[in-house]
């Protein structure tokens, strides 16, 4: 199993915290000023490959690259999807086939090329994809920047994406650092540790779709009621509305355990989830709301001992960094 962000919007006062925490730095090492970074990219292979045969009408076309980079921390990275330009051609008719690019986070990891209506059936298709970047590279970063290739799709579709079984949860407490960063953003102290609450979660198994090897769980946590996914403006309904991050699998029930978000009073958590594929198919499981409540952190003096944990089954879901502090509160657009 490996843990990624799926999703991750946060907020910007959150951001030396985490640093601190992944880079294993305090708050205010982590705010040190940030240097320049350029990164270049290289492309590596095709998912299907060139020449690849039964390819399913609704198939994502992955490209995978390597990542060459100079220099330190940037405040705004460029991305590989930012530079990378994809053209997939109907060889029969000369026409281009209209799609667009989404980043993937499974594995393997990369830039997936979606039609926006299924291919047709038992034809041969083209594509060209090539990393549109200016600047001179260094000696060091070099490699392929275009992939030409082409492939034969089938009569059918991908099988429908199926998820067997539902999500298990259980909460239960932990103890973990405690900041005070009341005297300014890159001054934050450690001042204790402090009880919370985290999840422990099983992702049921799932089959079908077009997997290309993995599939990825996202998960939504809100407060009441559960979040609405293609649904706009939901922050207006909720004290707590968070994307937690997605777990990768190869179809497996997979284990993974996530900190649970916080809020300035206690709350009865609710999950929405659903699994995507490379190709954008995309499927939700019935939404599940606990009787349990969050509660804010409490402080731990003296010697301490940490809480039993406080079960509870039903179906819920996923990962995250272990220091987040505050609710995020963020917005989803829908998966094209």
């Amino acid at each position: 199993m490996r843990l990624k962000p799926f999703l991750f919007v946060a907020s910007l006062l959150q951001l030396p915290l985490v640093l601190a925490v992944s880079l294993h730095a305090s708050p205010s090492e982590a705010c040190e000023p940030l240097g320049i970074q350029r990164s270049y990219y290289t492309l590596t292979e095709s998912f299907p490959a060139d020449g690849a045969s039964n390819v399913p009408l609704d198939a994502a076309v992955l490209f995978t690259s390597q990542t060459w980079t100079l220099g330190t921390l940037a405040t705004v990275p460029i991305t590989v999807h930012d530079v990378l330009s994809v053209t997939v051609t109907d060889s029969d008719t000369g026409e281009p086939v209209p799609g667009r690019v989404h980043s993937w986070s499974g594995y393997p990891a990369g830039e997936a090329w979606r039609p926006d209506a299924p291919l047709l059936p038992n034809r041969r298709y083209t594509f060209v994809a090539a990393l549109q970047q200016s600047e001179s590279r260094p000696d060091w970063a070099q490699g392929p920047t275009e992939l030409r290739g082409s492939f034969t799709t089938g009569a059918q579709l991908s099988p429908p994406l199926e998820l067997l079984g539902g999500l298990d949860v259980a909460l239960e407490s932990f103890e973990k650092d405690k900041f005070d960063c009341s005297s300014g953003l890159c001054s934050c102290e450690r001042i204790g540790r402090e009880v919370s609450t985290r999840a422990r979660v099983r992702v049921p198994s799932v089959q079908g779709g077009s997997a290309l090897g993995s599939y990825e769980f996202e998960l939504w946590v809100a407060d009441n009621t559960p979040y609405r996914f293609g649904e706009p403006n939901q922050q207006l309904e909720h004290k707590v509305l968070w994307g937690v991050w997605g777990v990768e699998t190869s179809g497996e029930p997979t284990d993974s355990t996530f900190e649970m978000p916080q809020h300035d009073a206690n709350y009865t958590p609710c999950f929405s989830w659903r699994v995507i594929d490379p190709a954008g198919n995309a499927r939700e499981g019935e939404p599940v709301c606990l009787k349990e409540e969050v509660e804010p952190p409490s402080s731990v003096f003296g010697c301490s001992v940490a809480q039993d944990a406080r079960g509870s089954r039903g179906t819920a879901f996923l990962v995250l960094l272990g220091a987040m502090l505050t609710v995020w509160r963020v917005r989803r657009q829908p998966v094209a």
